[in-house]
């Protein structure tokens, strides 16, 4: 997995998506490589629990 493909996890990875889902968005990696990414990023920023909110004006 190159860098440009890491970053592409890394992002679904923040955007909320979990490891079963990763594997399914991107079936041409190898699962072992997309679970490392998805642990890594895990590890250095846990979800925040703050609601969203969104400005409609």
């Amino acid at each position: 997995m190159n860098e440009q493909d890491k970053r592409a996890v890394e992002t679904m990875v923040l955007s909320g998506l979990d490891l079963e889902a990763l594997c399914a968005v991107f079936p041409g990696f190898d699962p072992e490589a997309i679970k490392r990414v998805y642990e890594n990023v895990k590890a250095v920023r846990e979800p925040e629990k703050a609601p969203v909110r969104v400005n409609c004006s």
